[in-house]
């Protein structure tokens, strides 16, 4: 699973793979089918309440709530460009908060390195 804030489109932005059954030539197998989910962050920060209604039963949801929350706690919204440095080769410019899940933390990475996203098999 990966994580992060667009902040051109104002949309969390949340990928994962999931495994999924098909079936060819009466031969049966799996395939990690890619899946996403957006949710629109209005200006002072809360999650867009149509979207909030459309996934708040999907199981991702929570994980996209608790990232909004965190994002509000160091006031990234509307923009918090050019106040934090990427990660990986320390510039301020196109730099957008993406989730690590394993420490459960925010990292800053360019748009050159978002490759470097954290990702978690889901």
């Amino acid at each position: 699973m990966s994580m992060r804030y667009d902040q051109e489109r104002k949309r969390i932005i949340c990928r994962w793979e999931e495994p999924t059954k098909v079936v060819m030539n009466k031969k049966e197998g799996l395939i990690n089918r890619s899946r996403m989910i957006t949710v629109k962050v209005n200006d002072n920060g809360k999650l867009n309440s149509k979207d909030r209604k459309r996934h708040a039963d999907h199981p991702m949801f929570p994980i996209i709530s608790r990232f909004n929350q965190m994002l509000n706690s160091i006031e990234c919204y509307p923009k918090c460009e050019n106040e934090y440095r990427c990660a990986v080769c320390g510039t301020t410019h196109g730099v957008s908060p993406h989730l690590d899940t394993e420490t459960q933390s925010i990292v800053w990475l360019c748009k050159e390195h978002l490759d470097n996203s954290p990702k978690l098999d889901a």
